[in-house]
C-alpha cells in the first residue's frame, strides 16, 4: 500500500513540473532552481513520512530548536 502512495505523490509532483516549468520564464534561472529544489525536498519529505510514519514532524523539530535558542538568549538575563 505504501508503494501506491509513493507512486501517487510522484505522479502529482510530475504534474506540477509539467504545468509549472514552462510557465517560469527561461531567463529566471534562480527561480527554476528554487522551484526544483523545494519540490524535490517536499517530495522527499512526503516519501519519508510514508515510509516512516512515526518520524518527528518538521514543526516539532523547529519548535525544539527555537525553544533551545530562546533559552540560550535569555539565560544571561
Amino acid at each position: 500500500m505504501k508503494v501506491v502512495y509513493i507512486v501517487g505523490i510522484t505522479f502529482l509532483v510530475l504534474l506540477m513540473f509539467i504545468y509549472q516549468w514552462p510557465r517560469i520564464q527561461s531567463g529566471e534561472r534562480r527561480e527554476k532552481a528554487a522551484f526544483a529544489a523545494l519540490t524535490v525536498m517536499g517530495w522527499g519529505i512526503a516519501t519519508m513520512y510514508i515510509m516512516f510514519p512515526t518520524m518527528t514532524s518538521p514543526a516539532k523539530i523547529i519548535d525544539f530548536l527555537l525553544v533551545q535558542l530562546r533559552n540560550i538568549v535569555t539565560s544571561p538575563f
